[in-house]
C-alpha cells in the first residue's frame, strides 16, 4: 500500500503539474501529470470561501511534484505545501502565503472609498485616438 500525502495550496486556480521529455518531431511526451486543486479565496458553489484547498497524493506523485519547475517555484513561493498529516486546509493555509495575483477582489484589497483603482484614464480625460495602419486590406 502506498503511503498517503497532502497538498495544501492556496492557489485561485487549479494546477496540472506535467513533467515531459522529448519527443519526437520536437513534441514533448508527458511522462508524470499531477493534477492538484485549487480554488482557496474563490467562493464556490455553497458560496463558501476557503483560505486553502488539500489535494491527497500518493508517494510517486510527490516524487514527480519535487521534480517540476512549476510546482517548486509554487512551493518556493508558500503557495503550496506537502504534508504527510491531513488537517483542515483552511488551518494550514494559515501559515502559508495568502493569496495569489490571480485571486478575485475582496473589499481590503479596496481603498478606503470603496473605488477601485486602475490604470485605465479618467472618463474625463482626452483619450489618444486609434492610429492608422499601413497595412492594406484586399
Amino acid at each position: 500500500m502506498s503511503k498517503k500525502f497532502y497538498v495544501y495550496s492556496t492557489l485561485s486556480a487549479d494546477v496540472r503539474y506535467q513533467n515531459t521529455v522529448p519527443g519526437g518531431a520536437d513534441l514533448p511526451q508527458v511522462v508524470a501529470d499531477v493534477f492538484i486543486k485549487g480554488g482557496a479565496g474563490v467562493a464556490n458553489d455553497r458560496f463558501i470561501t476557503p483560505r486553502g484547498v488539500v489535494t491527497e497524493v500518493t508517494e510517486e506523485q510527490v516524487e514527480q511534484l519535487r521534480a517540476n519547475n512549476v510546482f517548486q517555484l509554487h512551493e518556493k513561493n508558500g503557495y503550496v505545501e506537502i504534508s504527510e498529516a491531513k488537517t483542515d486546509p483552511d488551518a494550514a493555509a494559515a501559515d502559508m502565503t495568502a493569496r495569489d495575483v490571480s485571486a478575485p477582489l475582496v473589499p481590503e484589497d479596496l481603498p478606503a472609498d470603496g473605488r477601485p483603482t486602475s490604470d485605465t484614464p479618467d472618463e474625463d480625460a482626452e483619450q489618444e485616438a486609434p492610429r492608422p495602419t499601413s497595412k492594406k486590406r484586399k
